[in-house]
């Protein structure tokens, strides 16, 4: 990683990664489940206290459009993605329990809902 490239999201929160991933592929979502796995974290939303989006790549790049991980036995991910519908910008976290990442978020607790 240069310094000017951000982490990869799977070092920051791998929990969460491993989820999306598997969430994917259940939805039948193969190609977008592989994106996941080379997204970069490029820290939270600031525009109010507690926003729970997580920026994964250039907020120009967003799209209207979601994939939306609902299920009532399983945490709930909102994924926005790019213009092309190939990678995600970013992420709403609902209820997904994050775990630690205090060498980049000391911030952050980690248990986000």
């Amino acid at each position: 990683m240069s310094e000017s490239e951000p982490p990869l999201l799977a070092d920051v929160y791998p929990a969460l990664v491993s989820f999306l991933g598997a969430a994917l592929v259940a939805e039948g979502e193969p190609a977008l489940a592989q994106v996941v796995e080379r997204l970069r974290f490029h820290g939270w939303c600031g525009c109010r206290q507690g926003c729970n989006y997580l920026r994964s790549g250039p907020t120009a790049r967003a799209d209207i459009a979601w994939v939306h991980l609902d299920d009532e036995e399983e945490p709930r991910v909102w994924l926005q993605l790019d213009r092309d519908r190939t990678s995600f910008v970013g992420m709403e976290i609902c209820e997904f329990v994050l775990g630690p990442a205090p060498a980049l978020d000391s911030e952050r607790p980690a248990g986000v809902k």
